[in-house]
């Protein structure tokens, strides 16, 4: 690894595995000044379809992020450690299938089943967010018949307090 100070090379003195991947603390070899590297595996590129039929690359951090807004207000039922067990366990699934697209409401499935047998109030405000008027879950074979532009784009509302 090259110092991000002046270019040499470095050498690593201390290794540390965590849930995230591993973290090295470095020293450069011209210059003496130390750094930190982390390491985590990436993606192996699994893309999502998205409700528009647009196409971007799986994101577990935001998959994180949705869960962590979805469990906000369910103080000590689910932690952040079950929220990213939850997304490591949706992404190893869809990395066994070895598909390289995957489509929106499969992740939604998979999410809910692993929801529902954490904590239901959350799987149930997680499901409530596709359900339309009649209390249908949007993702069903009705809904992908509409053409993409007339499907309204459904999700969390955005409440940071």
């Amino acid at each position: 690894m090259q110092c991000p100070f002046c270019g040499s090379d470095s050498a690593v003195t201390e290794t540390r595995d965590s849930a995230e991947g591993v973290r090295r603390r470095r020293v450069c070899a011209a210059c003496k000044r130390r750094f930190t590297t982390y390491e985590k595996v990436g993606s192996p590129g699994l893309r999502v379809e998205k409700r528009d039929g647009s196409h971007e690359p799986f994101d577990g951090d935001k998959l994180f992020r949705t869960l962590e807004r979805v469990a906000r207000h369910r103080a000590g039922a689910i932690d952040a450690e079950d929220l990213r067990r939850v997304v490591r366990d949706v992404e190893a699934t869809l990395v066994d299938r070895a598909a390289r697209s995957v489509r929106w409401s499969e992740i939604v499935k998979l999410l809910l089943e692993r929801l529902r047998a954490i904590d239901a109030v959350t799987a149930d405000r997680l499901e409530a967010s596709y359900k339309d008027e009649r209390g249908q879950l949007r993702f069903g074979a009705d809904d992908e018949t509409a053409p993409a532009g007339e499907r309204p784009q459904l999700g969390l509302f955005r409440n940071d307090e």
